[in-house]
């Protein structure tokens, strides 16, 4: 296991690097519609440096409109003394990703800035906000979401909580993982509940989900209300269009998908017995389930996992990109 682990590691750091190369060069009883509408239109932000694309959910009956406000990968590598073994390695973790000569903790802070211009109900953080779990990234992340007025989900990636060698190890999660608390909260997801439909926000567990997130998930999807599933690694689609997995080779090299496990199925990462009935629980006829929302791949996509379920992953924070959602 831990050798698995110190290979997944070693994959997504070069997942990173190479990424940014790329980047360089170029709730009651509601009835839900069955095929709700999701359709993804590109928007440049009136914000200079920052791109918004943005999508609508349609829910059937549903009154009024719900913005939900999307960023994933910010990677905001801050860091000092009280992390001083990690001083180095978040230099070199910050120059990664600037872009364009833009911090990424200033590229959050922009981003947060332009979720208050977007009549924004909810931000929903899609992990990987902070690159390491160092106290003056933390500082920065909590600073700024202070400053909302709207609440917020902050659910993990795979670097959230990773501290130097320690990479989803038990000391990862006894030790620094609970940094993160007051953002996060103590469990592995997390749910927001509304009058005509669920959030419901997954940590990620090395490309795997847990099972308080399947035990949790069952409940939630008996409720009778459509769900948004937020996630930090897409899953893979089960249509046979394979242009999530033919991107991923075009980004990061022939056969990338499944040696960097940079997706949940059978040409990634391959689930276990667990995240395997979270999948199909996710992708069954009879799932409430209307869209995904995921990150971690560093670049835009738009796909359908199924014939009704829509999954968006949202393009780079560090780089200025987000999502907003209408819900409707």
């Amino acid at each position: 296991m831990k050798n698995k682990e110190m290979l997944c590691k070693r994959s997504i750091n070069r997942i990173l690097i190479i990424s940014y190369a790329v980047l360089t060069l170029t709730i009651q009883g509601c009835t839900y519609s069955k095929a709700p509408a999701a359709e993804a239109v590109q928007k440049d932000s009136t914000a200079p440096g920052l791109h918004i694309e943005e999508a609508t959910a349609d829910i059937k009956g549903m009154k009024g409109r719900f913005n939900i406000f999307f960023l994933a990968d910010s990677h905001i590598s801050k860091c000092d003394d009280r992390d001083k073994d990690l001083i180095t390695k978040a230099a070199r973790r910050s120059i990664l990703f600037k872009k364009d000569g833009i911090n990424s903790w200033d590229r959050f802070d922009m981003l947060i800035e332009e979720s208050k211009n977007c009549d924004t109900d909810i931000v929903v953080m899609g992990g990987d906000i902070v690159d390491s779990a160092m106290y003056a990234s933390i500082d920065h992340v909590r600073d700024r979401l202070s400053t909302l007025n709207v609440p917020y989900m902050y659910y993990m990636g795979n670097h959230d909580f990773e501290y130097g060698a320690e990479y989803f190890t038990p000391l990862s999660y006894s030790e620094y993982l609970p940094r993160l608390d007051d953002m996060h909260g103590k469990s592995s997801y997390q749910v927001r509940e509304y009058d005509d439909f669920i959030i419901f926000a997954a940590d990620d567990n090395n490309s795997q989900v847990n099972r308080e997130i399947l035990d949790a998930f069952k409940k939630e999807i008996t409720k009778g209300k459509p769900v948004i599933l937020a996630l930090h690694v897409p899953i893979e689609p089960v249509t046979g269009d394979r242009a999530l997995i033919e991107k991923c080779n075009e980004v990061y090299g022939e056969n990338s998908a499944k040696e960097h496990q940079l997706i949940m199925g059978p040409d990634g990462c391959v689930p276990n017995s667990i995240t395997q009935e979270f999948i199909d629980l996710v992708l069954s006829d009879d799932s409430p389930v209307i869209m995904v929302l995921a990150g971690h791949l560093h670049f835009y996509h738009k796909d359908m996992l199924n014939e009704k379920t829509v999954q968006i992953i949202t393009g780079p924070a560090y780089a200025g990109e987000a999502l907003k959602i209408t819900v409707k």
